[in-house]
């Protein structure tokens, strides 16, 4: 039995075992830890010390930074108008990783960014007068009946509700603000286009405008003007309040181009404008905000940011009373018709509102409609009508070939116009953006691109590049179909074809703007027959305001034989009455037929009669081969003269354009033009008549050439039914005959500076067979 002295004992005795062993343990470790200290090279442990403490350095300064971001990114959340850090990305105490824990937080921040509704029967508006317009006497006293002509010289001006005022015809019948007349004579506005002229008084008199017309026809000007007057009738902006009017787009360009547009007016007014949208720093935007502007120009996302932020202190529209909305069929796409109606709605009731758009589908009409009370609808030419000044052309084509033909288009292009012309060369991809700009910088063209993938700020400077001509040539998606302006803008490529009538509308109105002229190609292939309807449909639409005609490629399959015979037939005559190189051929292949006849002209029977008379005389001048070429040079001013009777008959004269008056399915329109010759040196005459060059320029440009008339030397006069020598172009369109004349003034000027090169070389004598070198 053990007793508790023993249990003592027994405690100690394994106490005493467990610090020996311990004891042993430690001087064996100090054993162990002497010898490695005697292996460790005193460097290393002096590195090793080092070491350490750096890295408890490090850890100092990793928390110091941290505390200093935590601070430095809560101020600049108030600042923006942003929550606390753990509010704005949620806390892993109060979310965690489940999706219905993410769903709650990702619905948070949505509410949190929601514009809270404004009741109105709660405000307290200002009130504010909307009607400024006084009719000048001069429109008092028009009659309807002269309003009603007006208002079809205007392009054809269509109103569509009650009340509207007449259509002003100069600037001093605006009534426009001390300043704004002489800006406007700066700016080199004669006088008010169509859509101006009846807008702006139907906008002073205080209704609700919908405004459709063409592209490049001064819209902007439109709604600028009247929202300076509109104004400066009110009270100024105060401390802390927002601004007065609001003018909305969907693209950042078209906001930066308004604000680029009212800057003349603003200092001569005492007014600040604001541009606020996506892509850029919301901090400058919020600045001068706060600092006050009576105008803001911006897109929807971005405003409804500006008005969220720093819990709505930032902003507000309780002082908005003018409202414009841009392109606005696109602000009321499916896309931004929410945020669009929750600013609409926060606006006072009574306020003005104005919608422009150079097209305006029906199916928009209900929801614009919305925002407006008892609007005038006013449209100029068409909802959706391309503007007359740009032509347009429709090429059917592979996608293999394509590109080919867009560098032919380019070179054609540049060999025409000056070198300052711009190009806009539209895509339907950021991709296909991208690579057209890589295959083309590879072929020597300097250019850039513009899409939507890229940073708001090359944006910036991809357009500036393109306005200031530091690049000719820009390749787009359809982000600068809307509203990009650029004067010097001649040339669109629809490189793919666009897959609506609204948007084909306003990529081709990029170009003829302002009264400008432009050429639009469009390019579509076989299997993108289901876009066809709507490009056709554009184009019925100009030719039915008279502003083009239907134009066909070549001559339609029709008299292209006849052509040919008379072109052949009177080469081959003036060539042996002016010594050219066909004088081998048999005489017998000379003769005369007969002169072509206009389709739609009848063939009178003194015609036949002189053509055969004519054709007699040619063929007894080829029998008789001893009396050489007098007698050809007779034939052929024989033939001249028959010509020219035929001609004075039909009633031709030059630069006169004739239409076919039959109505058989045969009958085309036939333009002609005729360009004089006769007084161009020798060489140059020939190298215009001469038969490969003139088959040449009609493969080229679809133009049927055929040489007429009779040369007369300086100082003679033709005589009585008599022509110079002249070319006769006859084509299906008027785009064929500009093209052939340019081509064969480019080809007499070339021809012509050689020949008085030459001349000046042999001083004015027979030019030698060698020259010294």
């Amino acid at each position: 039995m053990t007793t508790p002295a023993n249990k003592k004992s027994i405690s100690e005795l394994k106490a005493n075992d467990t610090s020996a062993t311990a004891a042993t343990a430690t001087a064996m470790d100090v054993d162990q830890q002497q010898e490695d200290d005697a292996d460790i090279d005193p460097l290393d442990a002096y590195m090793l010390d080092v070491t350490a403490e750096a890295r408890k350095i490090n850890e100092e300064d990793q928390k110091r930074m941290q505390d200093m971001e935590y601070t430095e990114t809560n101020k600049r959340n108030v600042m923006n108008g942003e929550e606390d850090d753990d509010q704005q990305k949620g806390s892993d105490d109060e979310y965690g990783s489940d999706p219905e824990d993410i769903l709650a937080m990702a619905a948070k921040k949505v509410k949190r960014k929601d514009l809270a509704a404004v009741d109105h029967s709660k405000m307290n508006y200002e009130t504010f007068r909307k009607d400024f317009y006084i009719e000048p006497a001069e429109l008092r006293d028009m009659t309807n009946d002269q309003v009603d002509l007006l208002r079809v010289e205007l392009d054809g001006i269509k109103i569509r509700g009650v009340d509207c005022p007449k259509p002003i015809q100069k600037w001093t019948h605006c009534g426009l603000p001390v300043g704004c007349l002489e800006i406007i004579r700066k700016l080199k506005f004669d006088k008010p286009t169509s859509i101006q002229a009846q807008a702006i008084p139907a906008i002073m008199h205080g209704r609700d405008v919908i405004g459709v017309a063409k592209t490049g026809s001064g819209k902007t000007i439109a709604f600028l003007l009247p929202m300076f007057r509109h104004i400066k009738d009110q009270r100024p902006l105060e401390m802390g309040e927002g601004p007065m009017a609001i003018i909305m787009t969907p693209t950042r360009e078209l906001a930066t181009q308004i604000h680029r547009e009212c800057k003349p007016f603003l200092k001569v007014l005492g007014l600040r404008a604001v541009c606020a949208y996506g892509g850029s720093p919301i901090k400058d935007q919020i600045a001068d905000l706060k600092r006050g502007a009576e105008i803001i120009v911006c897109t929807p996302g971005r405003m409804i940011d500006l008005l969220c932020a720093n819990s709505g202190r930032v902003t507000n529209l309780a002082r908005v009373t003018y409202m414009v909305l841009d392109e606005a069929d696109r602000m009321f796409d499916m896309g931004f018709e929410p945020q669009v109606m929750k600013i609409v709605n926060n606006v006072r009731p009574n306020r003005q509102t104005v919608l422009f758009s150079a097209t305006f589908p029906r199916q928009m009409e209900a929801l614009a409609r919305k925002v407006l009370k008892k609007p005038l609808e006013i449209t100029v030419g068409g909802r959706s009508v391309v503007c007359s000044d740009v032509e347009q052309i429709v090429e059917v084509r592979e996608d293999a070939t394509k590109f080919m033909r867009l560098l032919e288009i380019l070179g054609q292009f540049y060999n025409d116009e000056d070198d300052d012309a711009r190009v806009l060369i539209f895509v339907d991809r950021q991709e296909a953006a991208d690579n057209l700009l890589r295959d083309l910088i590879r072929k020597g063209y300097v250019c850039q691109s513009l899409h939507g993938g890229k940073d708001q700020v090359d944006r910036d400077s991809t357009i500036a590049d393109f306005k200031s001509g530091a690049t000719n040539i820009l390749i787009a998606t359809s982000v600068a179909a809307r509203g990009l302006d650029v004067k010097q803008l001649k040339l669109v490529v629809n490189y793919e074809c666009p897959n609506h009538m609204e948007d084909y509308v306003h990529r081709v109105g990029r170009t003829g703007r302002a009264g400008n002229k432009g050429t639009a190609y469009t390019f579509i292939t076989p299997t993108q027959e289901r876009y066809a309807m709507d490009i056709c449909k554009a184009l019925k639409l100009v030719v039915k305001s008279g502003q083009e005609r239907f134009a066909g490629s070549g001559f339609g399959g029709k008299g292209l034989e006849r052509f040919d015979k008379d072109r052949d037939m009177v080469k081959k005559i003036q060539k042996k009455a002016y010594g050219g190189d066909d004088l081998e051929e048999s005489d017998e292949e000379v003769e005369l037929e007969s002169t072509r006849i206009i389709p739609g002209q009848p063939r009178a029977a003194t015609m036949e009669s002189e053509t055969n008379g004519a054709t007699t005389a040619a063929a007894a001048g080829s029998s008789t081969s001893d009396q050489g070429s007098s007698v050809v040079a007779q034939a052929a001013r024989k033939a001249a003269e028959v010509a020219a009777r035929l001609m004075a008959n039909a009633g031709m004269n030059s630069s006169q354009t004739m239409e076919t008056t039959d109505d058989s399915e045969d009958a085309r329109p036939v333009f002609a033009e005729e360009i004089n010759i006769n007084d161009f040196p020798q060489k140059a005459r020939w190298k215009v008549t001469n038969r490969e060059q003139i088959s040449q320029i009609s493969e080229i440009t679809g133009a049927a050439i055929t040489t007429r008339g009779t040369f007369f030397p300086t100082g003679k006069q033709p005589g009585p039914n008599e022509r110079k020598l002249y070319l006769f172009i006859e084509g299906d369109s008027e785009m064929v005959l500009e093209n052939a004349k340019r081509e064969i003034k480019r080809i007499l000027e070339e021809a012509t500076v050689a020949s008085l090169e030459a001349e000046a070389r042999t001083g004015g004598g027979a030019p030698a067979r060698y020259s010294v070198v």
